[in-house]
């Protein structure tokens, strides 16, 4: 079963998915879309095309985390009016 990893340790795919959350088919969509960094956030253990993939969590979770931040400026504010208010 999959534990807390540090930042240097890679695991396969399946326990990519269930540290992070993600389903294979938004992990592999991430990687294609180039947001998870061959070579920082996953290698492959082999020379092929279908050979395994290794994930760096640490790294794909520090991605997650920068596309998921709230951009301060989309945020919608409310204001409530006197009559709300009082």
């Amino acid at each position: 079963m999959a534990t807390a990893i540090a930042s240097s340790q890679w695991v396969g795919t399946h326990d990519a998915c269930k540290l992070l959350g993600l389903s294979r088919t938004t992990i592999q969509k991430l990687k294609t879309a180039g947001h998870f960094k061959p070579g920082i956030c996953w290698y492959r253990r082999g020379i092929g095309r279908t050979a395994p993939t290794a994930w760096n969590v640490e790294e794909c979770r520090a991605v997650l985390q920068r596309l998921t931040a709230a951009d301060p400026t989309a945020l919608e504010t409310y204001q409530l009016s006197d009559k709300e208010a009082g």
